[in-house]
Order: C-alpha cells, then sequence, then structure tokens
C-alpha cells in the first residue's frame, strides 16, 4: 500500500499587494492576510510612503494597533498592551519607510486585523484602517502512524554565500532549497521527510534555524498521531466428542493500558 502523504508548512504567507500609487500620497503596501503557526514567529511585511513635508522631519514614530488605542506595537513598551509588551518587534527602520511587525511567539488570540500607525513630530500623522492585516493560524493535522509526513521550514535571508543550517528534532530524510527573492534577499526551505508512530503523539516537531554567526530561532508544531489498531490472537483448539470450540484471547493496541479486549469464536460442527 503506497504511503500517503500529508504536508505540515510552519509558516507560510499570503500575499496580496496593495498597489501603491504615487510617491506623494499616504500609500502602503502590506499583504491582506499572513498565515502563521501557535507557538512559532510571523513577520508582517510592511513598506509606506506620504506625501513630500518639504521639511526635514526629525521625529518619526511608527505603531500597530487592533483597534483605537488598542496598541500592539509602540516604541514605549508601556503605551502597548499587556499580552504584546514582549512579543511585537517592529523590524524595519520607519525613517527609511520600512514597517514591517514581527509577533514572536504567535498566540491563538493574534488574529487581528492590525494596522499600521505613523506619526511624525511637527507635520502629520495617518492610520492605514483600511489597509489592515489579518492572521490565519495554521493549525496542527492528524497523521496515522507509519505514513509519510512531510514538514517544512522556511526562513528568510540576506547572504546566499552562507546559507542558515536547518535541524530537525525527529530522525528522517531532510532536503534542502533555497531561492532568490527582490530586494536581495533568499528564501531557504528545508523539507523534512519522516514516518511518525505512536510513540510521538503530542510530541514537538521543531524545526531550528542556525545562521552565520550563531544566531539562532525554532519553529515547532505539536503531533497529533493517530494509531493503527493492531490485533493479535493466540488460539486454542479444543475438541469435543459432538462440537469443537475456537475461542481466540484477542489484544489491542488501541485502548488503555491495562485493558484486554477478548473475542470468543465457537463453531459448531
Amino acid at each position: 500500500m503506497d504511503s500517503v502523504k500529508r504536508s505540515m508548512f510552519l509558516v507560510c504567507l499570503c500575499f496580496k499587494a496593495v498597489t501603491q500609487t504615487e510617491a506623494s500620497s499616504w500609500t502602503i503596501k502590506v499583504p491582506s492576510s499572513v498565515k502563521g503557526l501557535p507557538g512559532s514567529c510571523v513577520v508582517i511585511p510592511c513598506s509606506f510612503n506620504y506625501p513630500d513635508p518639504d521639511k526635514t522631519i526629525t521625529e518619526v514614530t511608527g505603531m500597530w494597533s487592533k483597534a483605537p488605542h488598542q496598541l500592539i506595537y509602540h516604541p514605549d513598551k508601556s503605551k502597548r498592551m499587556q499580552q504584546y509588551r514582549n512579543r511585537t518587534e517592529l523590524l524595519g527602520d520607519v525613517r527609511h519607510k520600512n514597517c514591517s511587525l514581527k509577533i514572536d511567539p504567535l498566540e491563538q488570540s493574534d488574529r487581528g486585523p492590525f494596522h499600521f500607525r505613523i506619526e511624525m513630530a511637527n507635520y502629520d500623522m495617518f492610520s492605514y484602517r483600511e489597509n489592515a492585516v489579518s492572521i490565519t493560524m495554521i493549525m496542527k493535522k492528524e497523521v496515522t502512524e507509519g505514513q509519510t509526513v512531510s514538514a517544512s521550514c522556511s526562513v528568510s535571508h540576506s547572504c546566499p554565500t552562507s546559507s542558515p543550517v536547518f535541524t530537525w528534532s525527529l530522525p528522517g530524510e531532510a532536503q534542502f532549497q533555497s531561492q532568490q527573492l527582490d530586494d536581495g534577499q533568499w528564501t531557504a526551505t528545508s523539507t523534512l521527510n519522516f514516518h511518525p508512530n505512536s510513540t510521538d503523539h503530542n510530541k514537538c516537531l521543531e524545526c531550528t534555524v542556525t545562521y552565520k554567526g550563531g544566531q539562532h530561532h525554532k519553529a515547532y508544531t505539536v503531533l497529533t498521531v493517530k494509531r493503527k489498531l493492531l490485533v493479535s490472537c493466540n488460539h486454542f483448539f479444543f475438541f469435543l466428542q459432538y462440537f469443537g470450540l475456537l475461542p481466540l484471547a484477542c489484544k489491542t493496541n488501541d485502548i488503555p493500558i491495562g485493558y484486554s479486549l477478548c473475542f470468543v469464536l465457537i463453531i459448531k460442527c
């Protein structure tokens, strides 16, 4: 019987960009939604523009909001909502019109929608509410022991001559792929093909990425492994003068420890 393959993607983005128009208007380029795995991190890529101020802007503050007065990111941590104070980070530099946001670790409640807001001292401020971003959670999938399962782990990097190194917490056959993106970025993907068994149930499948210089990041998913029903029987033959009995003492691996499942088959002659 052919093995059934299922895929569990640890990190994935659904990108639907907003077309950027003239440089002299309030525009932003963000995905309409991103997908992320709870317990891992997610990055919302973001770039924006604003009308030419005709003067030097000395103070620029970027922030992300869930709703008015509900900040998930602000440079001043005390202004963030309590549950986001140590989990959000602005990866981009707003002075260079980069507003990319990282949430780490991602939690089930981080569904959004979230929008970016920019405030420039002695000039203007603007909230990009019409370009809010939602997050869709990638839930763990059930697999059956013995099946071939594929798990993928992807990261972005900027040094193609020193690609990141992937390490998996479970044994299997790993394949590596690198692809060039825009703006000098590359994406590296490791795909692990493995065969889970019943002892892997509720275990973490962890992907560790190590970059040149020793910096590393981790992502994981919890395995739900469905056990195959295996029945073994010891049979004994009893021959009587007028009829025969064939009792079978059978045990299965799919019931709690300490219990047994028995069948008795009676054959009359």
